[in-house]
């Protein structure tokens, strides 16, 4: 009977110099069974490793698509809103994150996992970590949807509210016929949330954290237009300004940044986006991987 071949999916030696490996179907050292392991896809004789390495079809961008919500605060609304936000970043992390599987050389020596499943899950795999994240983002690994998916913002609100004279329609049709933006302040639009609490007897204010904004308050729907990973430092200047950033220099040339503008001018630009990176508590200086999600306003 001929031996099946599987893909090998971790390997190395220990502290005492034992081999040790494992395969994507779950075979290892400890095993009954006697088994061989390749790191060459098209080598690959196992059923169970074959579709472990089943790849997803590229997103479709027509028909359906899933909703995903996101966190952005009032500043990045408030540049959404506007129109000089148009694309944002998030690190990879987890499972997506690459780590090594092989030796300098090997074909396969990066490897993350795009979906995390006892059965279904694959991963993506490179010579190069760079090779490894762009297959991740390729098969759909990204969290925050696919291209076409649509997100819906999470933002600081308060609601429903209802002025006095509309308590009667409360009363008669309930708060739910109230659950809808129309009904909502926001604070990044400079609303108002104060009230007259009547078992207080005093007027209170109000706030929702955004990370418990429901779907009905949300007023911003955004589409994915494209969907990418790369170093968090490796954003250009035109891409600061994409992210909703206020920059200014002599870099500057109606709004848009110089490709060839003096490096000090340029330095400037990714300075002023590695602030706003720090100040939502990332760190610049890890250079971490990232999302790069690209979206146009839909409402």
């Amino acid at each position: 009977m001929t031996k099946k071949v599987h893909l090998t999916t971790s390997s190395g030696s220990d502290q005492n110099g034992e081999w040790h490996s494992s395969s994507a179907c779950g075979l290892n050292e400890d095993s009954n069974a006697d088994w061989d392991g390749t790191g060459s896809r098209d080598k690959v004789t196992c059923k169970r490793c074959l579709t472990k390495m089943a790849k997803p079809r590229t997103p479709s961008t027509i028909g359906l698509h899933k909703e995903h919500p996101i966190l952005f605060s009032g500043p990045m609304v408030h540049a959404i809103l506007e129109g000089r936000k148009t694309v944002t970043r998030r690190p990879l992390k987890g499972h997506h994150i690459p780590h090594q599987i092989g030796t300098e050389g090997e074909e396969l020596r990066w490897m993350a996992t795009v979906q995390n499943h006892p059965r279904w899950g694959f991963g993506a795999f490179g010579a190069t970590e760079a090779e490894c994240v762009a297959e991740l983002a390729m098969y759909g690994g990204c969290p925050y949807g696919n291209r076409g998916d649509r997100l819906w913002v999470r933002e600081t609100f308060a609601g429903p509210l209802v002025d006095e004279e509309e308590m009667h329609l409360v009363e008669r049709d309930g708060w739910d016929a109230f659950r809808k933006p129309e009904h909502c302040q926001y604070r990044a639009s400079g609303g108002n949330a104060e009230f007259y609490d009547h078992s207080k007897e005093e007027t209170v204010s109000r706030w929702t954290p955004s990370i418990h904004m429901p779907r009905w308050a949300s007023r911003i729907l955004l589409e994915i237009t494209e969907i990418r990973v790369e170093r968090l430092q490796d954003i250009t200047p035109s891409q600061v300004t994409a992210e909703g950033v206020s920059t200014h220099g002599e870099a500057l040339w109606g709004g848009e940044w110089w490709v060839d503008a003096p490096d000090q001018a340029i330095e400037d630009a990714r300075k002023g986006f590695s602030d706003l990176w720090v100040s939502t508590g990332g760190d610049w200086d890890a250079n971490p991987w990232v999302w790069v999600v690209e979206f146009k306003l839909l409402n």
